[in-house]
């Protein structure tokens, strides 16, 4: 628009420069021509002019349109960038949700496998301290088994104990440092030196077990020293049937050619002695909680040492049957119908049972004796400060009738009983008043009633202390017992029973000194009663005789 404006413009100036009035004087037409031929040049240049601004114009739209063309080719190529990013944020956005399923799908995995290695590792921990445990137990009952091999398992439970320790031991470091290894997450802290620990531990446990069922089905005869009664030494043989019987037989009188003769041909010789019966005894389980689990007994009962002497000789020169008196359950008995009865004195008796009562029979029979002492001593003062209190009166009375106050006064002194003493001090003041001589009675009865009461709260006090010492013996010993049944169980029921007797015999002894001790004490009280009374009875008689009451 600016460009026609601008031409229409310069027509019109070149028109109106035509028209101007401006003729030249000599040739009007002259004129005209220069003008026409100035608004043809004026024209031209407008055309030139125009041209100009139409290829510029031309040149500015094509510009434009390249622009636009270019601005176009931008725009798709933009789009179609657009479009690639689209799809590649698409394709990483499918990608980012498969990754994070993935992830979730490994933590789950993850969390799966930690359960499942805390599951093992929990297992292992429960199998190690259940084998522990079990090690524990077969250590603790070695004592109450039969005692053939003790030492060989005992040192190889003691080998898997300890294996079992160093590795509970080594546990709680190994757990944190597999922590750790790991950031701070729990992980599965088995190591082959723990799996090398148990499995040795394993194996000694189960070899123990393994050799005492070989135990129990082994048949052997041997030849070992022994030890018979009385602690004689001398060689024996011993024939073991599994765990259900060992027994003893001495060699008699043996000599190095019999024992060399056997030995060369295979078979053992038992000698019969020089005139002498070769002693015998076998292993029996005892019920003594303080003593042994198993005892060697000698004096059987019923003929069966000679039996037992007769079966171990077939056996060792190489009979096929041997006839044994046995019973098989007696070790989980105390084998009391092998062992005869042995007829003890009452010092022996006394001695057996002392030592069953344990160390609290001491200060249970010393309060036995001071009481007894104190109730003898105190049984003899009443005696002697006692009288026929009627017969005194009769005579004392009859004195005081005839006011002979002095002759009453050495009656009284010739008595020294109490109630001669309380008289006395009556006769000593008659010729006094009566307020005079009550007071003299009274004081001489606070004198008497001390003596008389001396001792007897003490008495008291050891009859109902002795029962508590029994029951504090009884407390002790019930303690030793579950102690010995927490090492050889409560299978047997004659070791609870004879463990509750031993621990009970502080409550008889306890009983046994405190109800005479009591019942002595009551009648010592009466006695102190009646002679108080008497005292009473018979200083208010004479008083009221001496000063009648008007």
């Amino acid at each position: 628009m600016n460009l026609r404006h601008a031409f229409f413009g310069c027509l019109a100036l070149g028109l109106a420069t035509a028209f101007t009035p401006v003729f030249a004087k000599d040739d009007p037409d002259a004129a005209k021509r220069k003008a026409l031929e100035d608004v043809q040049r004026e024209l031209t240049s407008v055309e030139n002019l125009k041209a100009e601004k139409l290829d510029a114009l031309e040149k500015k739209e094509a510009e434009r349109w390249d622009a636009r063309y270019r601005q176009a080719a931008h725009a798709k190529d933009a789009d179609e960038k657009a479009r690639q990013l689209e799809e590649k944020y698409g394709r990483l956005a499918s990608d980012l949700t498969r990754l994070e399923d993935e992830l979730i799908k490994a933590k789950g995995e993850t969390k799966d496998k930690a359960d499942e290695a805390a599951a093992i590792q929990s297992g292992w921990d429960g199998f190690n301290a259940a084998l522990k445990r079990a090690v524990d137990a077969a250590s603790d009952n070695l004592a109450s088994d039969i005692p053939v091999g003790i030492e060989e398992r005992n040192l190889r439970l003691s080998h898997a104990g300890s294996l079992l320790a160093d590795k509970t031991g080594k546990e709680s470091g190994a757990k944190e440092n597999s922590g750790k290894e790991n950031g701070g997450r729990p992980g599965l802290g088995i190591s082959r030196d723990d799996f090398s620990a148990t499995d040795g531990a394993l194996r000694e446990f189960l070899g123990v077990t393994l050799s005492r069922v070989d135990l129990t089905q082994s048949q052997s005869l041997t030849s070992r020293q022994a030890v018979f009664g009385q602690g004689r030494s001398a060689e024996a043989w011993r024939l073991q049937l599994g765990t259900v019987f060992i027994g003893e037989l001495e060699k008699n009188g043996a000599t190095s050619s019999d024992n060399a003769g056997s030995a060369a041909s295979g078979t053992p010789a038992v000698a019969a002695g020089a005139g002498k019966t070769a002693e015998s005894q076998i292993l029996l389980r005892t019920g003594n909680l303080q003593g042994k689990t198993f005892v060697w007994r000698s004096d059987l009962a019923q003929g069966f040492n000679a039996a037992l002497a007769s079966a171990i000789s077939d056996a060792a020169q190489g009979k096929v049957v041997a006839t044994l008196p046995m019973d098989v359950l007696q070790y989980k008995s105390l084998g009391s119908g092998f062992v005869k009865g042995v007829e003890l004195s009452w010092q022996k008796r006394v001695a057996v049972w002392f030592k069953a009562g344990g160390p609290t029979l001491y200060p249970l029979f010393a309060v036995g004796i001071l009481s007894l002492l104190m109730i003898l001593e105190r049984l003899i003062y009443f005696t002697r400060k006692s009288v026929n209190a009627p017969r005194f009166m009769k005579k004392f009375l009859a004195l005081v009738d005839q006011k002979k106050w002095s002759e009453a006064k050495r009656l009284c002194d010739a008595s020294g009983s109490a109630l001669a003493r309380t008289l006395g001090a009556l006769a000593a003041h008659a010729d006094q008043s009566r307020d005079t001589a009550e007071k003299a009675v009274r004081e001489a009865m606070l004198r008497e009633v001390p003596a008389l009461e001396k001792r007897l709260p003490l008495i008291a006090a050891m009859g109902a202390a002795a029962p508590l010492l029994g029951l504090l013996g009884t407390v002790s010993g019930l303690v030793t017992l579950f102690k010995v049944l927490n090492q050889l169980g409560a299978n047997d029921p004659k070791v609870l029973a004879g463990g509750i007797s031993e621990a009970l015999v502080n409550t008889e002894t306890g009983l046994a000194i405190a109800i005479p001790v009591l019942l002595i004490h009551g009648f010592l009280n009466e006695r102190l009663d009646t002679i108080n009374a008497t005292l009473s009875s018979c200083a208010l008689e004479t008083l009221n005789r001496v000063w009648p009451k008007d």
